[in-house]
């Protein structure tokens, strides 16, 4: 059993799904009866500690628009509900590959830019924020920080929870990169803040998971479609291994969640339900899910950047920086696959997936795919792949500065060194002088013009 495995075996509890959903109006009457005491001052001063490490980390995705329109779901969600004592509502977006959202007891909820680039309307969105709302409304951290105040396991948990990422300097980058969010909440000195970040028991998130799509549905969105985000967490979760796995891909089953979702759908609908188009969404959050491209591209999960970027230029296609990030992640992807082959989905596969992932660099993992014919194949189709995308874009706009660094990386990459010359050139001639990697591509472009000298290549 890996180590988040451990982690959510010990913090979750088998407890059933609750009878029914509690209405507006009793988690009203239960934030209005929660007395606070000096402890749960204290766990609220440590949640608003959490807040500011998050900024200081630079975590947390500065884009207005995205966030206005963050806001301004929230704001339907939370609808006329008195707002309980010591809680500011605010709505974030943190810049963290990984498929997560959660609350603090502060009122700050938080989403990723994972969560966001997986989900498909609006109405998803509304869902996912109802559920974190509830665990605010309902007073879940402070009802948890009572309780394993009181337990002899609370140093084990944490101990383990903060174990469940493994950091340091033998591991590789990537993981460093993804679960950002997460790392910085197993550091936390307390366990029930700590849950916030992971899952809190059964019973309070299936309770979270009731009131969630009572909120949704009294703001006129589609609680059905819920259903179908829990579909798209479930296929995700098998697009790559996760070094660490949260709770919208792990706690409780998703099948479980989704079949209650469904059964709830079935007869709570509003008169005004409208699932807006996902084109309409991708369009307000795409800066969020390009952060999340990048993000992943740097922590070894080229095949989610390729299914992001798919996305995105499926519904823009003549947008240019979507089109070069796509080109982008196929180049990244190398020997492997754009989706995980059979072989790759078994248990022996996921095995050896995971030993790849952990014990040995990228550069290691694509030599030891290349060993095998599939592997070449494999990066021979990425490659064409990706200098298709970039030369359609640059077709379309000649100036479009970073797909001629692409495509110069892509020929360097091939051994094309006077065609990658030609690339670093024209992305130097299209770019300002204060240019971030300016220095880096005239230092590329050098190399390159003195291997084509040498090799007549």
């Amino acid at each position: 059993m890996g180590r988040t495995s451990i982690v959510f075996c010990t913090l979750v509890m088998a407890l059933c799904w609750p009878a029914a959903p509690l209405s507006a109006q009793q988690v009203d009457k239960a934030a209005a009866e929660f007395q606070f005491n000096d402890v749960d001052r204290q766990f609220l001063a440590e949640a608003d500690a959490v807040d500011e490490a998050y900024e200081k980390k630079g975590l947390i995705l500065h884009d207005p628009g995205v966030q206005a329109y963050l806001d301004s779901v929230a704001a339907r969600v939370l609808g006329n509900r008195p707002v309980p004592e010591n809680v500011k509502f605010q709505y974030r977006v943190l810049c963290d590959p990984m498929v997560n959202a959660f609350a603090l007891p502060n009122g700050s909820v938080y989403i990723t830019t994972g969560l966001l680039g997986l989900l498909e309307n609006e109405d998803q969105l509304a869902g996912i924020l109802g559920h974190e709302t509830a665990h605010v409304f309902e007073r879940h951290g402070y009802l948890e920080n009572r309780s394993v105040r009181k337990k002899a396991l609370t140093i084990n948990i944490l101990s383990i929870a903060a174990s469940a990422v493994p950091y340091g300097p033998n591991v590789p980058q990537a993981v460093n990169i993804f679960g950002a969010a997460m790392e910085a909440g197993a550091m936390l000195t307390s366990v029930a803040l700590v849950e916030s970040v992971f899952g809190y028991s059964r019973e309070k998130e299936h309770e979270a998971d009731s009131d969630g799509l009572v909120a949704m549905t009294a703001a006129s969105y589609d609680p059905a479609t819920m259903g179908r985000a829990f579909q798209l967490l479930d296929d995700d979760s098998r697009l790559e291994f996760e070094p660490i796995q949260g709770f919208y891909h792990d706690h409780p089953k998703i099948t479980e969640r989704r079949a209650f979702a469904e059964e709830f759908a079935a007869s709570h609908k509003s008169e005004h339900q409208s699932a807006g188009s996902e084109k309409d969404f991708l369009a307000k959050v795409a800066p969020a899910i390009c952060a999340d491209i990048e993000s992943d591209l740097q922590s070894r999960r080229q095949r989610t950047a390729v299914d992001r970027a798919t996305r995105l230029t499926k519904n823009f296609p003549d947008n240019s920086r979507y089109r070069t990030l796509l080109a982008d992640s196929y180049r990244s992807l190398g020997a492997n696959t754009p989706r995980p082959t059979d072989e790759e989905r078994d248990s022996h596969g996921q095995a050896e997936h995971r030993k790849l992932y952990f014990k040995m660099t990228e550069q290691e993992e694509q030599k030891k795919l290349l060993e095998k014919p599939e592997g070449k194949a494999a990066l021979a189709q990425n490659r064409a792949q990706a200098e298709s995308l970039y030369k359609a874009v640059l077709d379309a706009d000649s100036n479009y500065a970073p797909a001629h660094r692409g495509l110069g990386f892509l020929y360097e990459d091939e051994g094309r060194n006077a065609e990658s010359a030609v690339q670093y050139q024209a992305y130097l001639d299209t770019v300002s002088g204060t240019s971030l990697d300016r220095l880096r591509i005239e230092r590329r472009l050098a190399a390159a013009k003195k291997l084509a000298a040498v090799t007549n290549n």
